[in-house]
């Protein structure tokens, strides 16, 4: 794998040599390079011979790399930083890259969730990639880039030894065509054997993209290939191993007994994704700007987005043996190999139409308005088996539905001191027939003494129609027939951030009625009371000459926690010292300090790709130290850290949950590198 990364990262770079841009000379600091100062392109001068000579200038393009995403439905791009800092970095772990406290199987790349209130999705998709979603990722997240000179990104991390290595590849290649026209790729692979048995992960994730920014007409796309292979051990055969190593006689962390030994269970999903989003500004107005100038600007904008997502998932099992009925007791289809494959496609058209709000000086808001239908096709199998010879042919089902929505915001973007949205989408046909949101927010800035403050809310109330897959569902080992209602969810947030001060507050409340969660023998169940869950979310970034401290302290609470479990207290501390050595060489050396209290987190059934409610044992109330060391020179980050370093040292309750302990004490690195030419 690496001889391909390697032939691939040095194909793009003689690739990005001569195609679509003029030869350029960048300086460290991105500025211009004009060779002798104060001369002319073709300007002569005398040398110290005293002949005439011409000087030769080299043409130099400023470093410049913008990008965006798509929000609010694909019709706004907003735009983003590209990520240069040092800050952070050492957070290897994508799971706690999006949230500070989580369940999780331990391994990079394996399925997590996150626990926390306003990390909980609203929407579902394909029900088997949830636990993966920060990998499978959705239109709205995608990165749209546009550049003065071509902009290469290459990370890699690994963590020894060979023999259970866990490594993350990415490599991001993009340039621009011409002033209008960019192109790219992007690349990313965790391979991951894992510290502990049978815990193989094999995820890839390619997209190649492009975008148009003309005057009148804008272009994004994408095509995607998703693809999660992983084995899966079942879990800890018995966690007192590890809880209490006096009495275990194995030492090694990969010899330790798993649920699935010799079963070879494996879970993998394959998806493929195309997208566009196409654009037309059409009038125009004179604008008078605060400058007293006057320019024109187009009155609207109409657009049509295709999304076409198309998803497989198989779970498998060879070998199954009497053992194995302890976990699974139902042998629907076969007992002796399982094979278990669902279908996903989804065919998504939406056209819109926005007024913009630069050219509406009369109301200075915006408007738009939509209407979308979606078609999607659910492939799983029935009943009926088909036996030929030795081998067993599943009769599998396909349902199909129809549905179409429409909406409508309203919405002012422009500005620092004030904006606000408010919106509504309603499916008007089909199965989803019934569902709405009404959402809305704002955000201010205002000034508190020498200091800017910002306050924002935004939240929604919610009809939602529950994921298809935890309705209807046959497998070699699971099965269920539900005919649930639609999920009612009202979310109200709101807080207060003072940038000058490094300080954010935010709070989020959620009701909840008819939730549909994955009860204690992993089945979806629909539940009458009523949840309500709290978070409230402090964020402190102390410093005291070169000394940093980073601080999040989350408070959560949950009227139901044998439906939705949460940790009541978790802490994320990053502490560090950071200086510069020889002018160049910027570093930080600290601790990454991560705990929660003790509860109920929620197991993990490989057969559905589901967490679900358990009452057995309690994980947490302990502490997750890593000492980390970061480097920064000019356009490379690196940084060395060794994880878990006090394992032992205060018990060994280290589970994420139960059977699933936080990989031992190991040492990893990583390195981003940034090339802009």
């Amino acid at each position: 794998m690496k001889i391909k990364i390697i032939a691939l990262f040095v194909a793009l770079l003689w690739f990005s040599e001569g195609f679509g841009q003029p030869p350029s000379r960048i300086d460290q600091t991105g500025g211009r390079f004009d060779g002798a100062a104060g001369m002319q392109p073709g300007s002569f001068d005398r040398d110290t011979t005293g002949l005439r000579s011409q000087t030769t200038i080299i043409s130099t393009i400023p470093r410049e790399v913008r990008n965006w995403k798509l929000s609010n439905l694909f019709s706004r791009a907003d735009s983003l930083q590209v990520d240069t800092l040092p800050e952070g970095f050492q957070v290897h772990n994508p799971a706690y890259q999006q949230a500070i406290t989580n369940v999780q199987l331990g391994n990079i790349g394996a399925p997590w969730k996150a626990a926390m209130v306003s990390e909980m999705p609203i929407y579902s998709g394909f029900l088997f990639t949830e636990t993966v979603r920060n990998f499978f990722t959705t239109p709205d997240e995608w990165k749209y880039y546009n550049t003065r000179t071509p902009y290469t990104n290459i990370y890699y991390q690994h963590a020894p030894p060979k023999s259970r290595s866990e490594e993350n590849v990415g490599i991001l290649f993009t340039q621009n065509v011409n002033k209008d026209w960019n192109v790219g790729v992007e690349y990313k692979v965790i391979s991951s054997i894992g510290k502990y048995a049978y815990q193989t992960v094999n995820n890839r994730n390619f997209r190649f993209f492009s975008s148009y920014s003309g005057e009148i007409y804008q272009i994004c796309g994408s095509f995607v290939y998703n693809k999660a292979d992983r084995l899966e051990n079942g879990g800890m055969l018995d966690d007192f191993d590890i809880l209490d190593p006096e009495i275990s006689i194995i030492s090694r962390p990969e010899q330790l007994q798993v649920k699935f030994q010799n079963n070879r269970a494996n879970n993998r999903v394959d998806n493929y994704q195309l997208f566009l989003d196409n654009k037309l500004e059409f009038g125009n107005v004179s604008v008078t700007t605060q400058d007293g100038e006057t320019t024109k600007l187009p009155i609207g904008t109409a657009m049509h987005t295709l999304h076409i997502d198309r998803s497989r998932r198989v779970f498998q099992m060879d070998g199954i043996n009497t053992d194995l009925g302890r976990y699974y007791p139902k042998m629907l289809v076969d007992s002796i190999r399982t094979r278990d494959s669902t279908y996903y496609t989804s065919i998504t058209n939406i056209v819109q139409l926005k007024l913009n709000e630069e050219a509406n000086s009369m109301l200075r808001f915006g408007l738009r308005g939509f209407i979308g239908n979606q078609y999607e096709r659910y492939k799983y199998p029935a009943h009926t088996e088909y036996y030929k010879i030795d081998s067993i042919f599943y009769h599998r089902t396909d349902t199909t539905f129809v549905s179409s929505f429409f909406g409508g915001q309203i919405f002012k973007n422009i500005g620092e001191t004030f904006r606000w949205n408010a919106g509504i989408k309603i499916y008007f046909q089909g199965y989803k027939a019934g569902d709405s949101e009404i959402t809305g927010g704002f955000d201010s800035q205002f000034r508190i003494w020498k200091d800017t403050a910002g306050v924002f809310t935004d939240g929604g109330i919610f009809l939602i129609s529950p994921n298809f897959f935890t309705e209807n569902y046959y497998s070699n080992h699971f099965e269920w027939h539900n005919n649930f209602s639609a999920v009612k969810t009202v979310k109200l947030r709101g807080g207060i951030r003072i940038p000058t001060r490094k300080l954010e507050l935010t709070a989020e409340y959620r009701l909840i009625s008819d939730y549909v969660y994955w009860g204690q023998q992993a089945l979806p169940i629909q539940t009458s009371a009523i949840v309500s869950l709290m978070e409230f979310k402090l964020y402190k970034h102390f410093k005291l000459w070169n000394l940093h401290s980073k601080n999040t302290a989350l408070y959560q609470l949950t009227s139901h926690s044998e439906i939705i479990p949460l940790p009541m207290f978790s802490i994320y501390n990053s502490s560090y010292f950071q200086n510069t050595l020889f002018k160049v060489l910027f570093f930080q050396l600290g601790l990454d300090i991560r705990y929660n209290t003790a509860w109920y987190a929620p197991a993990y059934e490989p057969a559905v790709s589901q967490f679900y409610i358990q009452r057995e044992r309690k994980v947490g109330d302990y502490i997750f130290a890593d000492a980390f060391l970061n480097l920064h020179l000019k356009r490379a980050r690196a940084f060395f850290k060794m994880t878990h370093v006090n394992q032992g040292l205060w018990g060994n309750n280290y589970f994420h949950t139960i059977g699933y302990p936080a990989n031992p004490r190991s040492f990893r690195f990583g390195i981003s590198w940034n090339f802009y030419d």
